[in-house]
């Protein structure tokens, strides 16, 4: 059996992505494996996170096709909603308040931008200072940035998705007006608080930015085996 998984706009039929998934489809056939894919919102599998990422699961050719995990959480998230319904998903505030935590070195938010974000609202973003938004002095255009522009969390959601390596006015910031400490993206992600990481606070969100959620991973292999 084997496991992939990568970024979900590796589905998108366009130029920039079919002919890489068609090519990865047909070479897993020729080594003699059926590929079964789908694409998986963390938040879907208790992950206080939304984060859809494509899973490609398969068997040889002469074992039964694997299933990918049904969820067991559901809601809305971003424009949409997924997962099972009457099973709310775990939000940011629960994950994080058992989180004990220090500062940490850079967590403040400065530089041209950094003064804006205390009081844009809990899971609101850049577009807060817009005219569109009749904001008294407009610091900019409606959907001139990406979302996660100043994007700030809500307690009562699960995290949007945090990226490996984010600008330095990329969210999702604390509802504190800070960056995220190790020991909170920890939490998000579902690592083990004891999980221990080397290097500096960025290295440690790169390498977490680039991982399986692990309650997420933990349930699509048990589920491979049933």
């Amino acid at each position: 059996m084997f496991v992939l998984e990568n970024v979900y706009a590796l589905t998108y039929n366009n130029k920039a992505s079919k002919p890489h998934y068609d090519r990865l489809m047909q070479e897993i056939g020729e080594a003699g494996y059926v590929p079964v894919s789908k694409v998986l919102n963390a938040a879907d599998y208790g992950v206080p996170q939304a984060r859809p990422r494509l899973f490609v699961i398969g068997r040889h050719k002469d074992k039964p096709l694997p299933v990918h995990p049904a969820p067991t959480h559901g809601g809305a998230w971003e424009r949409r909603r997924s997962g099972l319904e009457g099973s709310p998903y775990r939000t940011a505030g629960e994950a994080l308040s058992s989180v004990v935590s220090e500062p940490e070195p850079g967590e403040t938010v400065a530089g041209r931008y950094g003064h804006l974000l205390p009081d844009i609202p809990e899971g609101d973003n850049y577009l807060f200072y817009t005219a569109k938004r009749n904001h008294p002095s407009p610091e900019f255009e409606w959907r001139k940035k990406y979302w996660s522009f100043l994007l700030k969390l809500d307690r009562g959601k699960p995290s949007p998705t945090i990226q490996a390596q984010p600008g330095p006015y990329v969210g999702p910031f604390h509802w504190k007006n800070r960056r995220l400490r190790v020991p909170e993206l920890k939490a998000l992600f579902t690592f083990p608080q004891e999980f221990e990481l080397v290097g500096s606070r960025n290295s440690a969100q790169a390498q977490m930015g680039n991982s399986v959620p692990p309650d997420l991973a933990q349930q699509v292999i048990e589920a491979m085996h049933r």
